[in-house]
């Protein structure tokens, strides 16, 4: 009879604990499913705190990255909207920290990347000085405005038919500095203006040229050298 009551009592025992891990394992799977969706919360409110600061110009996208909050940290809910801003006297950056706080019962700074991205024409193969440039070695793609340096190009037709000036690996964004829209000894169309007047003459560039910079031209007619603004692919216009 002892015999079978201790088997019992070892059963009943052996249950207990059992049921006893298996409730702690419950808790302890609510406990960080609780965390987990408190600092997911925290972590998608940053990200969209980020998106309403940023440029959402058609030709451009962005890449947000919110470092994950350490899980093991306590945050309980908060009851009122949070309160996130960029941290220092700094504006938003490639690199910045995000400062989340709740109401004064707690407080947290995190980490973030971001990358503002825009539509420009870039090196489709590995291009060397000299080459003409057009559809078939140009293409659009997406770089990062934060370390592009230089004045970039969105269409194709701004740059087709002009020259490199420098090597430009494939793949990086061309840029007005780095081709002559107008090279040295290129014939060239001069357009002189002054009001709705418009005359047309022709002529050889003395100099490279890209857009918006000022070269001297030898006008083929007179034999005269004058000064006009790179405009567009072989044009030069001059004022009267």
């Amino acid at each position: 009879m002892s015999s079978v009551k201790q088997r019992y009592t070892n059963k009943y025992n052996t249950l207990s604990i059992t049921t006893i891990v298996a409730v702690l394992v419950l808790y302890l799977l609510s406990t960080n499913a609780k965390a987990t969706t408190v600092h997911q919360s925290i972590e998608n409110q940053i990200h969209t705190y980020i998106k309403a600061q940023l440029d959402d110009s058609s030709n451009k996208k962005t890449e947000i990255n919110v470092s994950k909050i350490d899980r093991r940290k306590k945050l309980a809910v908060c009851q009122t909207p949070l309160e996130i801003k960029v941290a220092g006297k700094q504006g938003l950056k490639r690199n910045s920290t995000i400062h989340v706080s709740c109401q004064g019962t707690w407080n947290l700074y995190v980490p973030v990347q971001v990358k503002q991205l825009m539509s420009v024409i870039v090196a489709a193969k590995n291009l060397s000085p000299g080459t003409l440039l057009n559809k078939s070695n140009l293409k659009k793609a997406y770089a990062d405005m934060t370390i592009t340096m230089g004045q970039t190009v969105e269409q194709l037709s701004q740059v087709t038919g002009s020259k490199v000036k420098r090597y430009i690996q494939q793949g990086r964004p061309i840029l007005f500095t780095s081709v002559c829209l107008v090279c040295r000894g290129d014939p060239v169309s001069i357009y002189a203006k002054k009001g709705s007047l418009i005359i047309k003459s022709s002529g050889i560039a003395l100099n490279d040229g890209s857009i918006g910079q000022i070269i001297s031209v030898k006008n083929s007619s007179s034999g005269r050298t004058v000064e006009g603004t790179v405009v567009a692919v072989g044009e030069i216009e001059i004022k009267l």
